[in-house]
């Protein structure tokens, strides 16, 4: 499907101009204005979550997505991430491969319940809908272990419905480095295949976890937008004091200048300089990224289930979207701005990666 269609395509729809392009600044046209009158109002979408720790984690985390919390918020599309690298360091049996595999076998036994409708294409994209009846399910995976450096495995994972990949998550692999290793360096000549091939199949590239000199190198080789799903921005000069995890504004930009989307998460996190630790800082947050990135390059996600040490006080799970919405009201975002924020800027960059 070519841009014009697509555009066309989110006009028909009624979504917003920021959901089909970058159009920071205009003003929402008359169906979104309509949508926004109904309950919640909002297209929302979650770039990365672990709804029912599909991982298999021993620690039991109360943020993690279910599908009644997702029909109760009216959630348009919740990822649903396998976690690729849990066979090293979770000390579990097999292949990172067949490990993974299992993991995204039990989203396709919730589809086949019809618990969730998976999004596999730009035009299921496109069919999200506000307070839909059922879920949108999108398919990833955290970790390019999973692919245990074969090409081929990325073709049978974007065969059972993978349509977003974390390259890399809590260990060094043969595609690049991550945030915590002792050592950087850019991608490796295997991640720039994978990156290609990605590209060529529709599938989203993923660069969280990825540390600065492999990030750089996915920007430069990466054709399509690129997504950080789970993140947020160091406060200026506290980057030694705050979790490694987070981005430097140089980082963020190489995301926003691929047209992506850098999303944010519930972390908490108080360090010497900094604090971060309610609502209302994540408010903030998104204005400071709005006036240095533009609001088209800010999205949502909530890495629920994923074991955050510490979440900041008002949220829980995302059932506490209303309280976030309306921590984003009181720092006078706009309802355009807001739309944007909690779903439509990823969908956007979803439904071009898949087109």
């Amino acid at each position: 499907m070519d841009r014009r269609k697509f555009l066309a395509c989110c006009a028909a729809t009624g979504l917003s101009s920021t959901f089909c392009a970058p159009a920071f600044g205009n003003a929402p046209d008359d169906a979104l204005a309509d949508q926004m009158k109904k309950t919640r109002g909002f297209l929302i979408a979650d770039a990365h979550a672990h709804p029912y720790q599909l991982h298999g984690s021993r620690s039991y985390d109360s943020s993690a997505p279910t599908i009644a919390m997702m029909k109760s918020q009216g959630m348009a599309l919740c990822s649903f991430s396998a976690v690729g690298d849990m066979t090293f360091y979770r000390g579990r049996s097999g292949s990172p491969f067949g490990d993974t595999q299992n993991q995204l076998r039990q989203v396709r036994r919730l589809e086949e319940k019809g618990e969730l409708r998976l999004v596999l294409s730009s035009a299921d994209v496109q069919s999200l809908s506000i307070s839909p009846a059922v879920t949108g399910g999108l398919m990833a995976i955290e970790g390019g272990d999973a692919l245990e450096g074969k090409l081929s495995k990325l073709d049978a994972f974007h065969q059972e419905g993978v349509r977003l990949m974390t390259l890399v998550h809590d260990r060094d692999n043969e595609i690049g480095y991550n945030q915590r290793s002792g050592t950087d360096g850019s991608l490796t000549p295997f991640g720039i295949q994978v990156i290609e091939r990605m590209s060529t199949l529709g599938m989203v590239v993923d660069v969280a976890h990825a540390k600065s000199a492999t990030l750089k190198g996915l920007a430069e080789v990466c054709a399509t937008p690129l997504v950080d799903s789970h993140t947020s921005p160091f406060h200026p000069g506290a980057e030694g004091s705050e979790p490694r995890r987070l981005r430097t504004w140089p980082e963020m930009e190489l995301v926003a200048r691929s047209g992506g989307v850098v999303c944010t998460w519930p972390m908490a996190y108080s360090g010497k300089n900094s604090e971060r630790t309610t609502l209302g800082h994540w408010a903030e947050e998104i204005v400071r990224m709005k006036a240095r990135l533009g609001i088209e390059h800010c999205g949502l996600g909530t890495d629920g289930g994923g074991g955050l040490p510490r979440l900041i006080t008002g949220w829980e799970s995302i059932a506490s979207l209303p309280e976030l919405i309306a921590a984003l009201r009181q720092v006078a975002l706009s309802e355009d701005d807001i739309a944007a924020f909690v779903g439509g800027n990823f969908l956007r960059v979803l439904g071009k990666c898949m087109a």
